[in-house]
């Protein structure tokens, strides 16, 4: 029925999960077990399942209506929510995901500059759109995955992550916009350091070149103001989606008024689903809780305490890997491959549900989930080690 058993290919899993109900830090599988869930939404669900602000403000909607084909108040609101948090958004335009929203911003580079050429960092995630899925093989060598049009290697750049990378990559001044992770590849899975970001933003502005932030993952998690907010650097445009959106679809480009006027006059941007209000009221409900600080301190506390205990138990049981934390996300990766391939499904076994090795914690997590974890992930480290041995 389902191609691969799945509807995403972060959810393949062997055997196959499928979750039935989902309550602040935990889910239920169809199976009856109980899961701690650092999965959660995909990063999305910073204040946990089912926030009851955002369950009575879905439910009220829903019963006024789920789409009037029409502008409506709430995406006023949350567009001027939204512009507070982040300052350099000063518009806003909303789709229906953040892969949409990285379409978006870079057809808004393309007309606001004349230019065809989009640059990426590799191996940096925007979406599964045919642009930004262009990469570098195992020679350094750009190649179009299965379905993307070859010729389109000749429309994307993507340099490594080093400012020489970067300078080299716009030099010739026919890059439209350079797309990044600020925190760097994965979500910070594959660090980026500062003065990288630093260097992008000095090589756009010698060469014309938008400078377009994804914080689709890191926007109103790492800060209420996004990493750009922690960087303290301004983007030309910047890419949301998950947390703005309350768990419900949606996704946003913000950015300089006179790029985003684009919108207004040359650039036709249509979509059934954007700020629809069921999508406009949980992301409103949410953002008012994060503005205020709150779930993100929670957030983060649990995680650097959750950090230190998994690398004790990396220590203790001697499996030989790394743990580390960009704000409330954990990420975990052992020196062997094959147990590290091991780990995730290990993890779930012992009643954790992680985003392959990586662990999104959020505001509804508690000192009991904090309990389980520990021993859990000790207990997964062990099984996984011999597995691949």
């Amino acid at each position: 029925m389902l191609p691969g058993g799945s509807t995403h290919v972060a959810r393949t899993y062997d055997p196959p999960l499928y979750v039935v109900r989902a309550q602040g830090s935990h889910k239920w599988l169809v199976d009856g077990r109980e899961l701690v869930d650092y999965t959660m939404g995909h990063g999305a669900l910073l204040l946990g399942h089912a926030h009851p602000s955002v369950v009575a403000a879905v439910q009220e909607q829903v019963s006024r209506g789920t789409h009037y084909g029409a502008s409506h108040p709430l995406e006023v609101q949350w567009a001027e929510l939204i512009s507070r948090m982040v300052p350099s958004a000063r518009q806003i335009r909303f789709t229906a995901s953040g892969t949409e929203a990285a379409m978006l911003a870079l057809r808004l580079a393309r007309a606001f500059t004349g230019r065809s050429v989009v640059a990426k960092l590799f191996d940096h995630f925007h979406g599964w759109s045919d642009v930004v899925s262009i990469d570098l093989d195992s020679d350094g060598r750009p190649f179009a995955p299965p379905g993307v049009p070859p010729p389109l290697t000749e429309l994307t750049r993507v340099a490594d992550p080093t400012a020489a990378a970067i300078r080299t990559a716009l030099a010739d001044q026919s890059v439209a916009a350079l797309i990044l992770e600020p925190t760097g590849a994965h979500y910070g899975r594959v660090p980026l350091g500062s003065e990288i970001v630093r260097a992008a933003r000095t090589a756009c502005d010698e060469t014309g070149t938008l400078l377009v932030f994804d914080e689709v993952v890191s926007g109103f998690r790492v800060a209420a103001g996004g990493m750009q907010e922690v960087l303290g650097l301004t983007p030309d445009l910047t890419v949301f989606g998950k947390i703005m959106a309350g768990g419900l679809p949606g996704g946003a480009v913000g950015g300089r008024r006179d790029v985003m006027e684009l919108l207004a006059r040359d650039i036709a941007h249509p979509g059934t689903f954007n700020a629809n209000p069921l999508s406009a009221v949980a992301g409103i409900a949410t953002l008012k809780q994060v503005a205020g600080g709150q779930p993100l301190r929670t957030a983060d506390a649990y995680a650097r305490t959750l950090e230190s205990e998994w690398r004790h138990g990396l220590e203790s049981t001697g499996v030989a890997g790394q743990v580390w934390r960009l704000s409330s996300i954990i990420h975990v990766a052992l020196d062997d491959p094959a147990a590290h391939a091991r780990l995730p499904d290990e993890l779930r076994r012992q009643g954790l549900d992680l985003l392959h090795s990586s662990a999104f914690c959020s505001s509804a997590h508690s000192l009991a989930d904090l309990d389980v974890s520990t021993r859990a992930f000790e207990t997964a480290l062990v099984s996984a080690a011999k597995l691949g041995g």
